[in-house]
């Protein structure tokens, strides 16, 4: 199967990631390459990506450090929010995202390699991130 067009991912995102791109386009291939990291690293430490567990905490915490390193602290907080504001997102789940995306912010606000950035998520993983599954 075909990886999806750009315009095709673009479609996908949310009225307001697609506002946040259209007003920050240079950062639409750091936010991109960030989300790849987090699911590749995610998949390495946990064998999945699951939903609403660890592994998606962590997915959460890990994403959002590479954005706050990369784009700026204030850019990731306006992208991670928007990426959540989709109508359709239980709230529970949108919550326990919004707080690892949290979590993940003031982490990557302390820099460091990614390895670095991962270790940090992860050893919150194990408690202090919130998560809604075991």
């Amino acid at each position: 199967m075909a990886s999806p067009s750009t315009y095709d991912q673009f479609q996908q995102l949310t009225p307001q990631e697609k506002q946040f791109i259209q007003k920050h386009p240079l950062d639409a291939l750091t936010i991109k390459k960030a989300k790849e990291a987090a699911f590749t690293e995610t998949t390495r430490r946990f064998g999945r990506n699951g939903h609403n567990d660890k592994s998606d905490a962590f997915r959460h915490c890990f994403w959002s450090a590479l954005l706050a390193r990369d784009i700026g602290y204030a850019n990731a907080l306006l992208f991670t929010t928007a990426h959540e504001s989709s109508p359709t997102n239980d709230p529970a789940a949108k919550q326990m995202d919004l707080f690892n995306n949290g979590v993940g912010l003031h982490i990557g606000r302390g820099k460091g390699a990614d390895s670095i950035l991962s270790a940090r998520c992860m050893a919150l993983a194990g408690g202090r991130l919130k998560i809604l599954v075991q």
